[in-house]
């Protein structure tokens, strides 16, 4: 009988073991890539970009008698519930990474996603998705998960009680993009610099026709289809806003009936609806004249007061008059009028650049 229970403890012993060796096995393995197993969509919002860690905002920590663990692997991270919109002052205050709060940017607030990071936020009610910088904490004492900037639930079209959900996007150092929020995603990368023209001395199969004159790389500017001309009045109209005519398409993220629409430039220009709130903090560049022909258009939002105040914040911070201008519910915030439309597109890829704000030209 003993050495039938001695038996029996040794096979006990080689499966505990095998058991344990199997559990250690387990938390060894690598995090497995997103799968996808759908459509690809292109999503727009903050451009994710490689950023250290902050130190001091990555430190497990304790709130209202509740400890939250900064997540330190978000690529087995995800979650879903209501989110919140943060609705402090521009300024108001700092965030957890040191930053000054600013409602126009896409930004949120986590309790335990690393700071700064990105991720990606899905309204479950209408599906639409954008990225998002996370960088700063919170939200606590309700049954919220995130807290998103204005500009962020705005884009979504949420309200305070909008589930939402949430998938972190992993940056490595040389910029590419993994975890969660990548499946099924890629990122828009939007850019208006335009590739060097192509050198045509060395001919193009006998062609015998003039070379075009080379022009300094660092002088590269966009063609305006308003230089354009045809002698043909049968063909198709070369100084039109799309391909034959057609209506420029809308720009990611912007709001449902704030597409821009093709208008003449009337004989008389009417005063804007806002202008800066001091003339003096505004310096407009020199094409932004009364007889401009071109805005930038910035988005569109439903409440008129926010859209001043975006549209002279914008203004203020890039020194171009603008105005905000009713369409239907929505208020459209455009910066302008230009004299061209390459001068307008100067000013797309500050926005794009500075502010990671996407934004569209249309007629003034």
């Amino acid at each position: 009988m003993r050495k039938q229970w001695f038996g029996i403890c040794i096979a006990a012993g080689m499966l505990a073991a095998c058991s344990s060796d199997d559990s250690q096995q387990q938390t060894t393995v690598a995090p497995q890539p997103a799968v996808c197993n759908g459509p690809i969509v292109e999503i727009s919002g903050a451009d994710p970009r490689f950023e250290p860690l902050n130190p001091t905002a990555n430190q497990d920590y304790q709130r209202d008698g509740k400890s939250y663990n900064i997540v330190q692997d978000p690529s087995r991270f995800s979650q879903a519930g209501l989110a919140a919109i943060y609705e402090a002052e521009p300024g108001s205050n700092l965030t957890a990474s040191g930053e000054a709060f600013d409602p126009m940017q896409l930004t949120a607030a986590h309790p335990t996603l690393p700071i700064p990071s990105y991720a990606r936020i899905t309204n479950l009610a209408n599906g639409r998705m954008i990225v998002v910088r996370i960088n700063d904490r919170g939200p606590y004492g309700n049954d919220r998960v995130i807290s998103l900037s204005r500009a962020a639930a705005d884009r979504l079209n949420t309200s305070n009680n909008t589930k939402v959900r949430i998938d972190p996007i992993i940056v490595a150092q040389d910029g590419s993009l993994s975890g969660p929020g990548m499946a099924c995603t890629t990122v828009a990368k939007q850019t208006y610099a335009l590739p060097s023209r192509p050198d045509l001395s060395s001919g193009m199969g006998g062609a015998s026709s003039a070379p075009e004159p080379t022009q300094p790389q660092g002088d590269v500017r966009a063609i305006s289809n308003s230089t354009l001309k045809s002698d043909d009045s049968a063909g198709a109209p070369v100084s039109s806003s799309g391909f034959l005519g057609a209506p420029t398409t809308l720009a990611p993220g912007v709001l449902e009936g704030s597409e821009p629409t093709p208008a003449p430039a009337p004989a008389t220009t009417t005063p804007p609806v806002t202008t800066p709130a001091s003339s003096a903090a505004v310096t407009p560049v020199s094409s932004a004249s009364t007889g401009g022909r071109f805005v930038v258009q910035v988005g569109a939002v439903s409440d008129q007061a926010r859209a001043q105040q975006y549209q002279q914040r914008l203004s203020q911070q890039f020194g171009v008059p603008g105005r905000v201008v009713q369409n239907g519910a929505v208020w459209r915030i455009q910066l302008g009028p230009f004299g061209s439309k390459n001068e307008a597109s100067t000013l797309q890829q500050r926005l794009q650049s500075e502010a990671q704000l996407q934004s569209f030209i249309t007629g003034a």
